[in-house]
């Protein structure tokens, strides 16, 4: 499963942009993520996201882009799990 999100404006309206884009559908939909440890991910995706936009200056516009994908060696057995996640959290400029 691959997911990716994105949002740019002042840290409130992100971090509310990033809730509803990581909420829902990407991780409760049934066409979501439905693997226990990728939903995860982006649980702790969301909270650095959160974390990090509360140290921004409540003006400054602020662009956030965050990706992921989850696979495995060998996708008939599930086995070999690996995961890239990548976050990006700058100032407008």
């Amino acid at each position: 499963m691959s997911w990716s999100v994105n949002a740019t404006g002042k840290p409130a309206e992100v971090k509310d942009e990033m809730d509803k884009q990581l909420t829902f559908p990407l991780a409760d939909a049934p066409a979501g993520l439905d693997d226990e440890r990728e939903k995860e991910t982006v649980r702790r995706i969301q909270g650095a996201i959160s974390q990090c936009l509360s140290t921004f200056d409540p003006e400054q516009e602020v662009v956030v882009n965050a990706n992921g994908h989850m696979g495995f060696e060998n996708y008939d057995t599930k086995a070999g799990s690996y995961q890239f996640v990548n976050l990006s959290i700058r100032p407008k400029i």
